[in-house]
């Protein structure tokens, strides 16, 4: 199936490029943006002191007349999963390499284009790469990968989205008998407060492997507040390591450009049949 699914994008940028061949003028913007920190050691715990250059995202956005429009990133930086004691190097990997269609209501995105699990959440919060997200740390899901995702408008109050991923994230792109199904409903009764609820399931040898979030928040121009609660099954492939937890942040505005923030995440498992503690 999913063989049938990425012939589509590499139809579409056919379609694409013979029809912007008729077009005269095409627009477009180069992306770049470079994530770095300084670390200080305060304690022995600490990995090291001095700064980091986490990772660059180089690319650009192609913006033809019409509802299509096109995006390719590359992103340079060290692979999370690097196994323990080996070097760090840098990798390039396509980031973003999509087609998008829409209009006013309707989304459609194909290719290696990002995920729905935690997107409206760290854009709700804005501070993504101060910590990366709770599903990303603990390995609920990616940030990024290859597949087909739709989101609908109902209203400027209901927006509801649907996914079929390879399941891999934009690092590992093999295909394979796997796809990742996800839907999820984004509910903002008023401009400053929100609610989501998210859920994927996936199964990979003979094992399903569910995921729901549910997530609410509240801003406006003194204080933020945002939590949520996830809990997926089957980890690591192995059946009964079943998690949940809670990710909760909060924010004070002390001037126009300046906030103090906070975060806080508590993650739990469940205690395996023999056990008497938890798995994790």
């Amino acid at each position: 199936m999913l063989k049938k699914l990425l012939a589509v994008p590499a139809l579409l940028i056919l379609l694409l490029t013979e029809g912007s061949a008729q077009v005269p003028e095409t627009t477009g913007k180069p992306i770049a943006e470079i994530f770095t920190d300084f670390h200080f050691n305060f304690n022995d715990t600490a990995k090291h002191t001095g700064f980091d250059l986490n990772r660059a995202y180089l690319g650009y956005l192609f913006l033809p007349e019409g509802n299509l429009s096109g995006k390719i990133i590359i992103n340079v930086g060290s692979p999370d999963d690097l196994a323990e004691g080996s070097l760090s190097s840098r990798y390039a990997f396509f980031r973003e390499a999509s087609l998008t269609w829409s209009n006013d209501k309707l989304i459609i995105s194909m290719g290696i284009t990002g995920t729905k699990m935690f997107e409206f959440q760290q854009k709700f919060w804005g501070k993504r790469y101060i910590a990366s997200t709770y599903q990303l740390i603990n390995g609920y899901g990616f940030i990024a990968d290859i597949g087909v995702v739709a989101e609908y408008k109902f209203s400027d109050k209901i927006r509801a989205d649907l996914s079929f991923m390879n399941g891999e994230g934009y690092c590992n792109l093999q295909v394979d008998e796997n796809i990742r199904s996800s839907t999820g409903i984004t509910i903002t009764p008023f401009e400053n407060l929100a609610f989501r609820i998210y859920g994927d399931i996936q199964r990979q040898e003979d094992l399903w492997q569910p995921l729901f979030v549910v997530f609410a928040g509240f801003k406006n121009s003194l204080f933020t507040f945002r939590g949520e609660v996830s809990y997926k099954s089957n980890i690591d492939l192995i059946r009964g390591h079943h998690t949940w937890g809670i990710s909760g942040t909060g924010g004070i505005n002390v001037t126009e450009k300046t906030e103090i923030f906070g975060r806080y995440d508590f993650i739990s498992s469940v205690i395996m049949p023999g056990d008497i503690t938890i798995w994790n």
